[in-house]
Parts: structure tokens; sequence; C-alpha cells
């Protein structure tokens, strides 16, 4: 390590001083997107966060220190979940570096952290970055991760499109049938090059129970484009759940899906604006919702529609014969 830092586990002890460059941190995200919310450019906003992180089960954290204080911090957690694998995260608030340091101590502190979890046989590991920071996306690209997920927002100001042949209205429990066509388009769509991500049988096998319990839950806002009586599009809402990188009140795009005989005919523009106008009148003000980067139509449409990047998810697969082929020859 060429700086004069010590690299020590992250305990209790570390809290308050986490939180405070935490804090730093989103008060410069916020000072470039001012509709990140102001709770978390305070110390006292971030300390819980950082708290329920160290108490998760398998939690582990490392910290970078010097005579200035804490400089950086990378936290994170197993996860083992069918469709992740064996997996450790450190979510958007899991790590912070202080200015002065600079983004290159993460590698440092990574190179611990990940050490811990391949040792225990978590071998896909999963990183978070503001989008606006760009020196911290390179440190994690030289260290060998990939974008994977674009995580975004935009303002609720959208007009509807002009002169379609479809209709919108909210959907309701006894749509499920007209909507089972559309269910597992998001799978279907992504198993494709270049995403290539799995859609496993049976995780599909659950979605038409799903989709009649969410039909029925009072807290989604399910929006329906048919046309003929024939569903072309659906989207799912719900109020965004709190944190650093989303806006006070926001709304969660959590599902949204176009037939694909009706795609570039403004349906999900349809659906949003719809939408949008529902979640103005109940006093939100933004939006947010995540997309697969590596999927071309899906990055290409929510970029058109407004949305821009607050954050990426970050991947690295370690390959897991390092548990063997990593001892010293003979």
């Amino acid at each position: 390590m060429t700086l004069d830092l010590e690299i020590s586990p992250f305990t209790a002890d570390h809290l308050d001083a986490a939180a405070a460059l935490l804090a730093r941190r989103q008060a410069g995200l916020r000072a470039v997107r001012p509709e990140l919310p102001a709770g978390f450019t305070e110390a006292d906003g971030c300390r819980p966060l950082l708290a329920a992180l160290l108490d998760r089960d398998g939690s582990h954290g490392v910290v970078a220190s010097g005579g200035a204080g804490l400089a950086a911090f990378l936290i994170g957690f197993p996860r083992h979940e069918p469709i992740w694998g064996r997996a450790c995260w450190s979510p958007i608030e899991g790590q912070a570096y202080d200015a002065s340091t600079g983004p290159d101590v993460m590698r440092d502190l990574y190179a611990i952290w990940s050490q811990h979890f391949v040792d225990r046989g978590f071998f896909r590991q999963y990183v978070y970055a503001p989008a606006v920071d760009s020196a911290l996306l390179d440190t994690w690209f030289l260290t060998g991760f990939g974008q994977m997920q674009a995580h975004a927002v935009r303002d609720l100001s959208l007009e509807p499109p002009m002169d379609v042949s479809f209709s919108t209205r909210r959907a309701t429990p006894d749509d499920l049938e007209r909507i089972a066509p559309l269910m597992d388009l998001i799978a279907t769509q992504l198993v494709r090059s270049p995403a290539y991500a799995i859609a496993l049988p049976e995780v599909l096998a659950t979605y038409r129970a799903e989709y009649a319990s969410d039909l029925q839950d009072p807290a989604a806002h399910y929006w329906l484009a048919e046309e003929n009586g024939v569903a072309v599009g659906l989207q799912g809402f719900y109020e965004a759940e709190a944190g650093p990188m989303v806006p006070d009140g926001a709304w969660d795009l959590a599902d949204a899906k176009t037939a694909p005989e009706a795609r570039g005919r403004g349906v999900a523009r349809a659906l949003l604006a719809a939408a949008f106008a529902e979640a103005r009148t109940a006093g939100a003000s933004h939006c947010v919702t995540d997309w697969r980067t590596a999927s071309l139509a899906s990055h290409r449409s929510w970029m058109a529609l407004g949305f821009q990047p607050t954050h990426f998810r970050l991947h690295r697969h370690i390959d897991e014969r390092i548990a063997w082929a990593g001892a010293q020859p003979g």
C-alpha cells in the first residue's frame, strides 16, 4: 500500500467516523444531483444504515485509517439465493472514501475484504458506485469488475404519446388472465444475447401466483395498456424504499414490459405518463427504476425515456478453481 494508512476490521467503534465519511460523500453527490435526499448528508442519517450492515449475518468490513482519521471503508454481507448463488454484496452505502485520499484506496480494502469471502466460498462479488464518480468506477473496473445494473431516477413531468391505437388504465385482479402472456417477458428477453441473465424455471413457475397477489395489493399501482381487449403493456409501481440514492417520497417502477409486437409505438411512455400523473396526485415528485445495462433494448429505452443513472451495481465473478488451483504448484 503506497499510502500511509492502516487497514483493520470494521467494528462498531468505526460507526461514527464512517457515517461522517458517508455523509460527506452524499453531500457531494447531492450538489450534482439535488433530487437526492438531504437526510443522508448528515452523519446521524447515515449511521443507522451502517449499523444495520454491521449487524447482518456474516457481515464483514474493513477500514483504512491514518493520522487524519478514517480515510475509507468497505463493508458487505453474504447472500445465499438461487438466482445469485453464493454471493457477497456491498450496497451503495457500504463504501466511501475521503476525497483527499482518492479512490485507489478501495483497491487495497477490496484485496482484504474479498479474500475474506473467497475463503468462505463466495466467488460472485457485487459492489455499487455512484454514476457521477467516474474515478471510483474506473478503480473498480481496474480491479476486475464490470457494470451490471443501472439504478436511475427521473422527475414525473412526462407527456403521453399522441394518436395511439391503444388505451391505458389501472389494472385490477380481474386482469390476471389478460396479462398472462406478458408475465415472463422480462425473463425471456434477458436470457438472450448480450445480457445472458438466467431465468430459473422454478422462479418462472411462481409468476402467476405473484401477480395474483400483486394485483390485489393496495400498495401496488399496476397500469395496463390494451388494444382491442389484448394486453400490450404492463407497468407496476410501489412507493420506493428510502435510501441515500432515492429522492424523498419517490415511486419505484418495479415491473415494466411491452408485448414484442407493440414495441416502438409509445406503450411504455403512455404507461409511464399515466402512472406519473397518479404519483403526482399522491405527492411524489420522482420515480426510480433499474435495469440490466447489457440489455440493449432496456438500456436504450429507459435512457430515451429520461431516466438518468444515479449509481451502478458492479459484478465480479472469481474463478471458483482458485479454491484449489491457488496453491503453490507441487
